[in-house]
């Protein structure tokens, strides 16, 4: 028997924190050989056309069989260095620089860049989503000391995979063959019928105040163990992004459709490239006001939903509900954080929020008058303990409102997630002064644990969060 691939990931659109085992066998060249190895070739771009050739190619690994004569791989450590977080808009896809996202209505560039949360529109992906497949073989020498031969070429099926993490309580479905994985469409995570979901855990009861920037993610092209749309598109995947205002129960205003287009910095058309499989919608109240929409004059909330290329609705319906700053005078923080999937959640902080700093002294003994001079000299602001440098950190104490079950379970992800940005509002962007620095502050959260409250334990569900800032104030130096 040849080289055969026993066992690999059920399904091909696959989280790149997931597992990624591959198994070989070949009974026939190991028999009675010497120095036998399982060779794994990795291939990893965002054309899937060229997938396959030399400069595509990331890594060679080997391994020795197991007492089954089998070769075990989990590539996951690998492929999941190719996938990264999106922080910015840009051009749309990878076979032309005609299009990008917009700021404004400005594309982006490198002289006029923007983040992915301040898009007018929509954006696809950049970094969010790879195309990756493994070609294996097997090398071998006839005797102890002869010299290795390698044969085999097996191919595995083409993977695309996104920068998503698995949690260990994830439910993973296993077939006949050893083959398992997560089953996106189950989870609602694969728009193709009402009911199902952007690419987030969030509740569909959300919270904006004016002017605040918000993206919604979502697969937007797949056709292949996974069907983005209702089933018979000839071209499957998200088409529009509709949007109403309502007041006092009754729609306000016209439906706002947004279409997705090159021309609008997402893609609709099928293509088989990576940038196009995630996509992000500008549905905050400031991406709206950016892309040139006249928000009604008087509004309670307002809904977000999904359409396919055949104008189906595909999508469970968002509620977005205007938010006003506490009648205290406590100030909103809104912080915006990498989800599990990878991709962009946002939550208003509108509770008591305290700021504190904190500094680290160098310090040193400075000589008393002066030294150098035809006399010596006093001189009074010298001597003494002198301070030659200081590092300042800030601390923000946040509090959240009092909050449903589901949102507290949501904001787990807050808590675990290992980027952290404050967002501010938008306003007027100054020709002068410019925007760079404006919008999103990184912070870390230094909580060191993390509560999960229910209703029934604790009645009333309310957290805090404490953040560090991560770029220091500088002072002067001596």
């Amino acid at each position: 028997m040849a080289l055969i691939i026993e066992q690999q990931p059920k399904y091909n659109l696959v989280p790149a924190g997931q597992d990624l085992i591959y198994t070989l066998h070949d009974d026939t060249n190991i028999v009675g050989n010497f120095k036998i190895k399982y060779i794994a070739e990795i291939y990893v771009n965002n054309q899937s056309s060229n997938l396959m050739v030399t400069a595509n190619r990331v890594a060679i690994v080997k391994v020795s069989p197991n007492s089954t004569g089998r070769g075990i791989f989990n590539l996951r450590s690998i492929v999941e260095n190719y996938v990264s977080p999106d922080y910015e808009g840009g051009v749309v896809h990878n076979s032309t620089n005609s299009f990008f996202s917009q700021y404004n209505g400005t594309n982006y560039s490198q002289t006029t860049p923007h983040t992915i949360h301040q898009i007018d529109d929509f954006s696809t992906n950049r970094n969010s989503v790879r195309y990756v497949r493994v070609k294996f073989k097997i090398e071998f020498a006839t005797s102890a000391t002869g010299s290795l031969t390698t044969t085999g070429d097996r191919d595995s099926n083409k993977i695309l995979i996104f920068n998503g993490v698995l949690y260990e309580t994830d439910i993973l479905k296993m077939d006949s063959n050893g083959k398992f994985g997560y089953h996106l469409g189950h989870q609602g995570l694969i728009m193709n019928a009402s009911g199902d979901k952007f690419l987030t855990n969030a509740p569909t009861t959300q919270y904006i105040r004016l002017n605040d920037y918000m993206t919604l993610p979502f697969f937007s092209q797949y056709n292949d163990d996974f069907r983005v749309g209702v089933s018979g598109l000839t071209n499957p995947s998200i088409k529009f992004i509709k949007i109403q205002f309502y007041y006092n129960g009754s729609t306000t205003g016209s439906l706002i459709t947004k279409t997705i287009s090159a021309s609008t910095g997402g893609h609709a058309g099928y293509m088989l490239d990576s940038n196009n499989k995630i996509q992000f919608a500008g549905v905050g109240t400031g991406n709206l006001v950016g892309s040139g929409v006249s928000l009604p004059a008087n509004w309670d909330y307002y809904t977000v939903v999904a359409h396919d290329s055949g104008d189906n609705l595909v999508s469970d319906t968002y509620k977005i509900y205007k938010q006003e700053d506490d009648c205290k005078g406590y100030e909103t923080i809104r912080l915006t954080w990498l989800n599990k999937y990878g991709v962009w959640d946002y939550y208003n902080f509108t509770k008591k929020s305290t700021r504190t700093y904190n500094i680290a002294r160098k310090q040193y003994k400075q000589i008393t008058g002066t030294w150098n001079e035809r006399k010596y000299r006093l001189a009074d602001h010298q001597g003494g303990s002198k301070t030659f440098a200081s590092k300042i950190s800030e601390n923000i104490s946040l509090n959240t409102n009092y909050i449903t079950e589901a949102e507290a379970e949501w904001l787990e992800e807050l808590f675990i997630s290992s980027e952290v940005f404050i967002l501010n509002k938008r306003s007027t962007d100054s020709t002068d002064e410019g925007y760079m620095r404006k919008y999103i502050e990184p912070v870390t959260i230094t909580n060191s644990s993390h509560i999960r409250k229910t209703t029934a334990n604790d009645r009333l569900i309310q957290y805090n969060f404490t953040l560090e800032k991560t770029r220091t104030k500088k002072t002067h130096r001596i």
